[in-house]
């Protein structure tokens, strides 16, 4: 028998994923468990976290930021904003509290930066606590909320060209 990478569930060698050995859970997922048994939890609170220290310092940083990186290759290429430039200045001004300037870099910045800070801390407490608090979405649930969000992505990338133009 081997154990699976990254999971807590045991397999048989040469068995599917979903193969499970009685008794055995899939990754990360057991009955009544909280943060401390599950790594996808920890990478979300840290993600979290990172990108929401990311938005309060990056108005400190910017300059060497556009020195060291080429920027967008999409906008380079096309001339054209992709679907996610002006996220990390939106969710910068956002972090400071202009959120006026933060829809008219992104206008899905200001929602953005509001999960994340709700999800982030709710994670936290859940780290505290010892017990969920939010509910994790399946698989088909977490299709259909990818599917969302790239749908929004592509409204809002539409609106803002139709709006702004290519100049934001």
């Amino acid at each position: 028998m081997r154990e699976e990478a990254g999971g807590s569930g045991l397999s048989l060698p040469g068995t599917g994923e979903g193969d499970l050995l009685p008794g055995a859970h899939p990754r990360g997922v057991s009955p009544g468990s909280s943060l401390s048994g599950t790594g996808g939890d920890w990478e979300l609170l840290a993600g979290g976290a990172t990108v929401l220290a990311g938005a309060f310092f990056y108005p400190y940083v910017e300059g060497w930021v556009r020195h060291l990186t080429p920027g967008c290759l999409f906008r380079r290429v096309t001339g054209l904003p992709c679907l996610l430039c002006g996220m990390t200045r939106s969710l910068a001004a956002a972090a400071h509290g202009d959120f006026a300037e933060s829809f008219r870099l992104h206008l899905l910045g200001p929602p953005l930066f509001v999960l994340l800070v709700a999800v982030t801390l709710s994670l936290a407490v859940e780290t505290v606590l010892g017990r969920r608090l939010l509910p994790r979405p399946g698989r088909e649930a977490g299709k259909v909320l990818f599917r969302a969000v790239m749908a929004a992505l592509v409204a809002a990338w539409v609106l803002r060209l139709l709006v702004f133009g290519s100049e934001v």
